[in-house]
């Protein structure tokens, strides 16, 4: 096997994120180049010894590799993972030359010499591997990241430095010089109670922030209470924890998602009921809370399931009710009106292939004049081309659906505006791929059809969600929101 062969399968290795073993109390990785051998070496980056004794006092485990080549760095961090799963805090420090291709940075080792965007896996340490390698600790995770070293010249297909990280839920990255992150972690992270956030934008300008880099985190904890300590001691997976933001949003109490990370919103919702109970307010649940909130989510989404079953039922009899006086007759005015009172209705797609064969008809009733300037209306789909078509034939064929399309363009600015708030809200609710899966798959066993379940939301994930929304009194929108999401997720 050829050495460029097993260096491909190591980084495939690394990027699968394939980890297990013992656990740590706290675990730290360091990665530093600075002296390459076909490269310009780096300045001297001291400040990693700096960092790595405080680290060591505090009683992290450092797995430190400096200036070696990828398999041996690869190795590194294989060993790191398996210290780090499940561990109170996690800290990585990555320091050297990166480069950046379309869709991944790489922290050049020891050996990396010329290469374009195919072969340099085989020189580098990628940064979506090592964020995976932390996705699992939200809240618990810091990882650091010092570019080092002039530009040099690169192959067309890469450029020096790192891309703004896509960072996992809970997890924070900082990148800066290297003197800054030593300090900022020796004097505010590994302080107890310090606020992290704060003191970034206060004292550390050169130091850029991505992710959730929180005031009150695992790293600037003080002495636990007995009421954090009793939920440490569940060692609540990210799962679990969706779980109880999912029970406490069926419950009316906000926790300002359903992410798995227990912010100041969710300790706050959390607190909330506790009071609502009778518990100690603390906003740290115990062993015995989150049976009785499981148990209370539990019941109020099975009642709100039969009032949403009951409310299909009167629906649905409603729709028919309206199509019998309205669309069944065939006409533009009667079908224009259904899709108005029902734009997903049961009889939906039937009016719609009824609207669009009557636009596409000549129709008797239609003179040549107008079909004429129909086409024109049709083809330039303005509400100037519709508008005029009107001024000539204000009682047309086409009339009403005129005026419908002139409505719906003029209201169209407005709702795309609404549309892209919409999306963004779902986007941050639905980082976590497999849980638009999730939407789909439940969607699909209530008999609405998301369309392929695969992850991307078309326009039949649309309708669905739109259809699911209204059977519960949502508002309807067609995205997910959080409600929609915590009754999506009850009992999956």
């Amino acid at each position: 096997m050829s050495n460029w062969f097993q260096a491909t399968v190591a980084a495939a290795a690394l990027l699968c994120g394939v980890a297990g073993g013992a656990a740590a109390k706290d675990a730290a990785l360091m990665i530093v180049n600075n002296d390459y051998r076909y490269l310009e070496d780096t300045d001297e980056v001291d400040a990693a010894d700096d960092l790595k004794r405080p680290l060591e006092d505090e009683g992290f485990r450092v797995f430190d590799i400096r200036s070696e080549g990828a398999p041996d760095s690869w190795e590194t961090v294989e060993d790191f993972r398996e210290e780090a799963e499940g561990a109170n805090r996690v800290l990585v420090f990555m320091a050297g030359r990166f480069v950046t291709t379309e869709h991944e940075s790489w922290l050049l080792t020891r050996y990396a010499d010329e290469m374009n965007d195919l072969s340099v896996g085989s020189v580098g340490v990628p940064l979506s591997a090592i964020l995976r390698s932390v996705d699992g600790s939200p809240e618990h995770a810091l990882v650091l990241l010092a570019p080092l070293g002039d530009e040099i010249e690169l192959d067309e297909s890469l450029r020096a430095g790192i891309a703004d990280p896509d960072v996992p839920d809970g997890v924070g990255v900082l990148i800066g010089p290297t003197e800054s992150l030593e300090e900022f972690v020796d004097k505010i992270a590994l302080v107890p109670d310090a606020k992290m956030r704060s003191a970034l934008r206060d004292q550390y300008p050169k130091i850029e922030p991505f992710g959730d880099v929180l005031d009150s985190a695992p790293f600037t904890m003080g002495e636990m209470s007995e009421a954090e300590q009793a939920e440490a001691a569940l060692r609540l997976t990210r799962t679990q924890r969706r779980d109880v933001q999912r029970d406490l949003t069926i419950l009316d109490h906000n926790p300002g998602g359903i992410d798995g990370i227990f912010g100041r919103v969710t300790r706050a919702a959390i607190a909330d009921w506790q009071e609502d109970q009778g518990f100690d307010p603390t906003g740290y649940v115990n062993d015995v809370q989150v049976k009785v909130l499981g148990r209370q989510a539990a019941k109020r989404a099975a009642e709100l399931e039969d009032a949403a079953r009951k409310r299909a039922v009167e629906q649905a009899q409603q729709d028919h009710a309206y199509w019998d006086v309205t669309g069944k007759d065939g006409t533009a005015k009667g079908l224009l009106a259904y899709l108005k009172q029902y734009p997903d209705g049961l009889h939906a797609d039937e009016a719609n292939a009824a609207l669009a064969k009557l636009q596409r008809s000549d129709g008797d009733k239609a003179g040549k004049a107008e079909r004429e300037r129909w086409k024109v209306a049709k083809d330039k789909d303005t509400v100037q081309a519709y508008e005029a078509y009107l001024k000539k034939h204000p009682k047309g064929y086409f009339a009403d659906v005129a005026k419908a399309r002139i409505d719906e363009l003029k209201q169209a600015q407005v709702r795309e505006t609404e549309r892209k708030a919409l999306a963004a809200s779902e986007q941050a609710l639905l980082k976590n791929g497999p849980l638009r899966l999730i939407v789909e798959q439940r969607l699909a066993s209530l008999g609405l059809d998301p369309g392929a379940v695969d992850g991307k939301f078309n326009k039949k994930t649309r309708k669905a969600l739109r259809q699911y929304q209204k059977s519960r009194g949502m508002a309807v929108t067609g995205y997910v929101d959080q409600i929609t999401l915590a009754r999506i997720l009850v009992n999956f």
